[in-house]
């Protein structure tokens, strides 16, 4: 693991040093300092990462994946910025919001902006994968605006189940994370069935991924995951532990939360009270189980690799992911 963790951090670097490189020091300044704000104050760079490590996995290079690995953040970052406008977010990688810094026309600006410099990187493909990449990215953008028009419409409802959940985190997450894996595969010259593989694999754990964030959102601190603590409760959003908490029926422990996210303000002592019952109902225990399950199931996946131990970076991937706190 030790191994895996020098070469992760290697790849970061690459990555970092390639996204700065697309916001050049230029006119407007409007436009072009917000967007480097952002791309600077951090980030752990996994989509990119996981685009290359497949790339990787079918026999293909750092190089040959490095241009759609930096578009994918690009657009990773766009979807950011916009949702931080639309949850009224202030804090992002423990830093203020592009809109907070700012204003909101700037923060929109800026959005727009970075999926602008996504397609200009993406354009850099060799003519064999440009048309087939382009239509996954393209096709991946309008699901993940999809998923965040399901995520904001279920805001309202109290009828969200399991099955309602998965469409839009399949959407608004997992899509992002399945393209990385299919792309990478793409461009390291993978056969249909690696492709297939690798798609597979980034579907399962995109869900995973974000069960975890949802988790993460209540259980761990500003300090540690970077954003305002219970933001996603706070505005509203039907995250794994809530949309569980509805199968509570009518249980005092429902009723209560119920009571709590129809309050016209969500207190911090709300949002601990909420955390003790998603504790004491085993809905926490249920949703780290999940997790779990899927990275478990995962791993199988890679294991109907041709050649599995070529999988080995993807592996120490998801076992990376499994851990993460932040």
């Amino acid at each position: 693991m030790e191994e895996f963790t020098l070469e992760f951090a290697q790849l970061k670097q690459r990555v970092d040093e390639e996204l700065m490189k697309t916001a050049p020091i230029i006119q407007p300044v409007s436009l072009y300092e917000p967007i480097r704000y952002f791309l600077s104050i951090g980030g752990k760079r996994l989509r990119p990462i996981l685009l290359i490590l497949s790339s990787h996995a079918v026999g293909g290079s750092t190089d040959q994946a490095i241009d759609a690995a930096v578009a994918i953040e690009l657009l990773h970052n766009f979807t950011l910025v916009h949702d931080d406008i639309m949850d009224q977010d202030h804090l992002r990688r423990g830093q203020s919001t592009v809109h907070v810094k700012w204003d909101e026309s700037v923060a929109i600006l800026a959005g727009d902006g970075l999926i602008g410099l996504a397609y200009r990187q993406l354009m850099k493909l060799p003519p064999q994968h440009l048309i087939p990449v382009s239509k996954l990215f393209t096709e991946g953008v309008i699901e993940v605006c999809e998923g965040q028009a399901f995520d904001k419409e279920f805001e309202d409802r109290e009828d969200v189940n399991l099955k309602d959940y998965f469409l839009m985190i399949g959407k608004k997450t997992g899509r992002l994370i399945t393209m990385a894996t299919q792309i990478g595969a793409i461009l390291g010259g993978g056969t249909d069935e690696e492709i297939e593989i690798l798609t597979d694999y980034g579907s399962i754990i995109g869900t995973a991924f974000q069960i975890q964030d949802d988790l993460l959102d209540i259980f761990s601190s500003e300090e540690v995951i970077g954003k305002t603590f219970g933001s996603d409760v706070m505005a509203g959003k039907k995250t794994y532990l809530m949309v569980k908490s509805l199968e509570l029926a009518e249980s005092d422990k429902h009723r209560r939360i119920m009571e709590i996210m129809r309050s016209p303000k969500i207190t911090r002592e709300s949002l601990l009270e909420i955390k003790r019952i998603f504790e004491d109902t085993k809905i926490f225990t249920e949703a780290k189980q999940e997790i779990s399950t899927s990275f478990q199931k995962a791993n199988q996946v890679l294991d109907r690799f041709p050649h599995p131990e070529a999988a080995a970076g993807l592996k120490r991937f998801s076992e990376m992911l499994l851990e993460r706190k932040y």
